[in-house]
């Protein structure tokens, strides 16, 4: 009688799981309904900062012609800011590069090269400053 019995809820048990089940009908498809366009949220154009982006030194060309011949590394320091490269190869040359873009997307790119003998600005190069001075 268990045998039985175990051979009948066994063969119930699996001929519920098989895929004997008729299938469903299709639906119709509907047809895609739109709104007007005078109907359709709008989402507004948002339009993306883009901050300045300033890698290295940033110069004002008034201090900058300020610079005269003579002074000493300390008033070049107060007068414009540390130099962006000390290269300890040329410690007597000092460096202010700035490689930048504004919110416009312009590039702009400039250097200043100044020399001394000891303590004291004896070269100033101002060959590179274009685009500052055109700021």
């Amino acid at each position: 009688m268990r045998r039985f019995t175990f051979i009948l809820i066994t063969i119930v048990f699996l001929s519920g799981c098989s895929n004997s089940l008729p299938k469903a009908p299709e639906l119709p498809k509907m047809p895609k309904l739109s709104l007007p366009s005078w109907a359709k949220p709008k989402m507004p154009s948002i339009e993306t900062y883009k901050p300045s982006i300033s890698q290295g030194s940033v110069l004002n060309i008034e201090d900058v012609n300020k610079l005269r011949l003579g002074i000493n590394k300390t008033d070049v320091i107060n007068l414009i800011g540390s130099p962006s490269i000390s290269d300890p190869f040329h410690q007597y040359q000092w460096d202010y590069i700035n490689y930048s873009t504004n919110d416009r997307g312009e590039k702009i790119y400039y250097r200043l090269r100044l020399v001394f003998s000891g303590n004291i600005l004896s070269e100033i190069d101002k060959s590179e400053l274009e685009q500052l001075i055109n700021k």
